[in-house]
Formats: C-alpha cells, sequence, structure tokens
C-alpha cells in the first residue's frame, strides 16, 4: 500500500509502467527549442528583412501557446514592434507550423506582400518554423460591439430588457469594457464598469461580464449557470457563485453577474510560499478547507445538467492524447500505452461513483478570494461526472502550484526536497477534502484512480502544449502518488 495524498492505495506501478515514464523524462533538443525565446527572437531578427535592416525593432516575443495539430506542432507567438526612433508599439501576432527534423525544410524565402500584411510568409532556418500573419479574428463576430463603449452599452442593454425580470427596465448611461482574458478565435471574457443617470434603480447592478464563444458552449454555461441559480448552491453562506444575467443567441454571448474578489487563489498561492512552506500552509489551509466545503455543496446541489463525462471517457481522452503526441515524437509510442493499460484494467477494481453535477475545470484559478471568503467562477465545461473528477484536478493542480512557488528560480528543487515538501502538501489536500466531507462522502479508492489520471494527464500536457518547464517537477510527482514497482492487483 502507498500514499495518494494521504489516501491509501494499492500501487500499480511495475517495471513496464516505470520504463514507459521514463521516455518521457527527456525532451529532444529540438523540442526543447521550440519555447527558447532568445533563439526564436534571434531567428527572427536575422530572416525578417524589416527587422534585419532596422527597419523596424523587436522589443520583446511572448510564446503563447502550443498544440499538436495536423501531425506537427503549431504556436502563436506575440511580437511587439516598435519604429526604431522609439516611437510607439504594437502588438503583431504569428502563427507557427514546425516543420519536424526528418521533414525536407521549405524555401528560405520571404513570400507575399511587407510584414504585418496578410498572406506574408517565412521561414525560421534555426528553429525550423513555418510562420505567417494570424489572420483577424472572424471567429468571434460580437467581438467589436463588446469592446466598443457605445455599441457594448446599446448591446448589454438590450439584452438584459429582453430578459425581463428586475433588470427589464434597465437604463445604462455609460459602459466601459475591460477584455480580461482572450483566446484569439475562440472565447473571450470582458468586464463591464456601469453607470447610470441620478435615478437608478437598487436592483441595477454596477458591473457585469460578458463571455463570448465560437460554438455553443455560451448557451450550455448559462444553462448550468442557471441551474446552479435555481439550486441550493444560491443560498450558500460558504462559497458565492455569480447570477446569469441573460444569453444572446445571434452572438453566442453570455451575459452574468459579478462576484467579489478578483484575486484566484492560483495567485494567492504563488505569493502565500514566499516565506517557506509553512506560512504558506498556514495561509491557505482555511481556504482550501472552505473550497472543498465549497465544492461538496456543488456537488450536492442537485444541478444535473451539460453532458456526461464518465471515467471511461477520461482514459480514451488520455489515450488519444498519447497516440496524437507519438504521430510527432514516434519514439513515444510506447510511453503511456503500460500505464494506461492499467488504468483501464482497474475500472472494477473500485467501483464509480454517482454522476454528480461538476465543474470540471476545477482549480486553484476558478476560486476567488476576497476578505477570507471564496467564490467559483467559469462554470464552461459544467458537466455530469464523478466527484472524482473534480477533486483530483484541484489537487492535483494545488500540490503543482504550491510546489512551482517553492522552487527557487524557477529551478526543480533537489528529489529529497520536493519528497519533503509533498509530504506537508498532501496534509493540505487531506484539509480541503475534510471541507468536502463536511457535506458528503467520497470513496478513498476510487479517488486515487482519479489522481492517477489527471497526473498522466499533467505530464502529456507538457509535451503536448510545450511546456517542458515543469515536466520535472510533475514527473516527480507522478511518481510520489504511484509509489514502489508492483503488479496490479
Amino acid at each position: 500500500m502507498v500514499q495518494s495524498f494521504g489516501i491509501e492505495v494499492t500501487s500499480i506501478a511495475d517495471a513496464d509502467v516505470h520504463a514507459g515514464l521514463d521516455l518521457l523524462r527527456e525532451p529532444a533538443e529540438w523540442l526543447i527549442a521550440i519555447e527558447d525565446l532568445e533563439r526564436l527572437r534571434a531567428d527572427l531578427e536575422r530572416t525578417i528583412p524589416e527587422l534585419a535592416s532596422g527597419e523596424l525593432r523587436l522589443v520583446k516575443c511572448k510564446f503563447k501557446r502550443a498544440r499538436i495539430e495536423d501531425g506537427t506542432y503549431t504556436a502563436l507567438c506575440r511580437l511587439t514592434i516598435e519604429d526604431p526612433d522609439g516611437g510607439s508599439r504594437h502588438d503583431v501576432d504569428v502563427h507557427g507550423v514546425l516543420v519536424l527534423p526528418w521533414m525536407d525544410p521549405p524555401s528560405t524565402e520571404v513570400t507575399g506582400p511587407g510584414f504585418e500584411e496578410l498572406n506574408w510568409h517565412c521561414f525560421l532556418p534555426d528553429l525550423r518554423w513555418e510562420i505567417s500573419i494570424e489572420p483577424t479574428d472572424v471567429s468571434l463576430p460580437a467581438m467589436p460591439s463588446l469592446t466598443d463603449p457605445d455599441l457594448s452599452r446599446t448591446l448589454l442593454e438590450s439584452a438584459l430588457r429582453e430578459n425581463g425580470g428586475e433588470l427589464a427596465d434597465i437604463e445604462i448611461a455609460r459602459c466601459t469594457p475591460t477584455v480580461m482574458r482572450y483566446r484569439e478565435g475562440r472565447r473571450c471574457t470582458i468586464s463591464y464598469e456601469l453607470e447610470y443617470e441620478s435615478d437608478r434603480h437598487a436592483a441595477w447592478p454596477d458591473g457585469m461580464i460578458a463571455k463570448v464563444y465560437e460554438g455553443p458552449e455560451g448557451l450550455a454555461t448559462y444553462e448550468a449557470m442557471t441551474a446552479l441559480w435555481s439550486s441550493p448552491l444560491r443560498e450558500s453562506s460558504t462559497v458565492r457563485i455569480a447570477p446569469p444575467l441573460a444569453y444572446v443567441p445571434e452572438q453566442n454571448v453570455m451575459l452574468q453577474g459579478l462576484v467579489p474578489g478578483d484575486r484566484p487563489m492560483k495567485k494567492l498561492i504563488k505569493s502565500a510560499f514566499k516565506d517557506g512552506l509553512e506560512a504558506g500552509f498556514e495561509s491557505l489551509a482555511p481556504l482550501v478547507r472552505k473550497a472543498g466545503h465549497g465544492l461538496g455543496e456543488l456537488h450536492t446541489s442537485g444541478a444535473l445538467t451539460g453532458p456526461l463525462v464518465t471515467w471511461e471517457d477520461q482514459v480514451q481522452a488520455v489515450r488519444f492524447a498519447a497516440e496524437d503526441l507519438a504521430t510527432v515524437v514516434p519514439t513515444l509510442a510506447d510511453a503511456m500505452e503500460p500505464l494506461v493499460s492499467r488504468l483501464e484494467a482497474l475500472k472494477g477494481v473500485a467501483p464509480p461513483g454517482p454522476l454528480v453535477p461538476t465543474h470540471r475545470s476545477f482549480r486553484p484559478a476558478q476560486v476567488l478570494i476576497h476578505h477570507g471568503d471564496i467564490a467559483f467562477i467559469d462554470f464552461d465545461g459544467f458537466c455530469q461526472a464523478e466527484a472524482g473528477l473534480d477533486l483530483a484536478l484541484f489537487r492535483t493542480t494545488l500540490c503543482d502550484l504550491s510546489l512551482r512557488a517553492l522552487e527557487v528560480d524557477d529551478q526543480p528543487m533537489p528529489v529529497e526536497e520536493q519528497e519533503a515538501c509533498q509530504v506537508r502538501l498532501d496534509e493540505l489536500c487531506g484539509i480541503f477534502l475534510a471541507g468536502y466531507e463536511e457535506v458528503t462522502q467520497f470513496s478513498p479508492e476510487r479517488l486515487a484512480l482519479w489522481d492517477l489520471l489527471t497526473s498522466v494527464k499533467d505530464i502529456l500536457d507538457c509535451w503536448r502544449k510545450i511546456k517542458f518547464e515543469h515536466l520535472e517537477r510533475r514527473m516527480r510527482f507522478l511518481h510520489h502518488k504511484l509509489g514502489p514497482m508492483s503488479t496490479v492487483r
């Protein structure tokens, strides 16, 4: 028996599992280079004529995200460009497609019109990226209306009036939009500060949030929040949730109210450990317990809406992700198979729990802190699943963020030190579960399987999203939960 966050489980790690995981420890140099911003900058400044000549100056470049697509890696990078005389700066998004090392490189000539124009294209010979200008976002047609003060005021007022209720006669005098999070072509979150004339009604809010989506997520999220707002969770003394206000189907826009607080627990974790492990533990313990209690209330709220997500679905998703990775990095073809097969074999060892209302993305980033109180946000993935999906994701992320905060200069800590820290963090995760058990129960054996599955996904994400700075820490973390080598029982 081994410990997983303080839960005793039978180890499933044998020689084949460890041999497979060892393949994932050392990314090839061409992969590590992908996130090397110094090499990227040098390659850009050598290859793009306007930068090489000094006509334009590259102030900085930011690697925003990467993913596997069509048998290779694609990425989005944001370049900050400045005139040589130090004039105004502006950002340019470039889309990159990696030419794999065993493939013939294209011509290194720059093609199309000048830099920053549509159809511009070039090849970076050092990093082997084919880059082009990211086209203007056409997948979110509501963006111009939502980010313009006058247009957004009209849109918000019309949507709220049409939805009726106590906001049916709202009259917004001024509206100030602020883009909070923007994933190009996919989703955007915008905050609004609202102002009224002197005859304002008490029910009219000081502000609200709009979320615009590429597809049908907006309606699903609105339905989930409506179900939660109609459940006992609305009256919780432990956790706050935002009221759903309206949905605009023509533009895939959902409107919601505000909750107190603007500091996610994720940011608090980063600062809580600046004075060491014990200081962070003491600071986080009461909030972590509240988060567990609040999650228990969400799981027992009765707000059963959204798709069904099963253990089998999640295991299959990990298998597909591993196969997807192997198409780009063939040496990893057998890396995950032994562990995934054992997870599949264990599905009957610990019976599945009931399907409950599930956040699905429940991490410390989705818990807002305000003077010791908490609120839950971001119900975009709301579904019906086993409690273990939320419980494992929160605790795994809590440990990962905490260990990261304890690192010095972003360097992995010695193995013995990480193991010692993990013992204390297991206790912090136990406090989270204690808060949850104040409301409802869970199966420790079943949760241990969800822990492993979540950690396996975290390892795959390091590879599939080019986040190798997290790989060593997460590999050690997974081995901590796997325990000593033994056979499946």
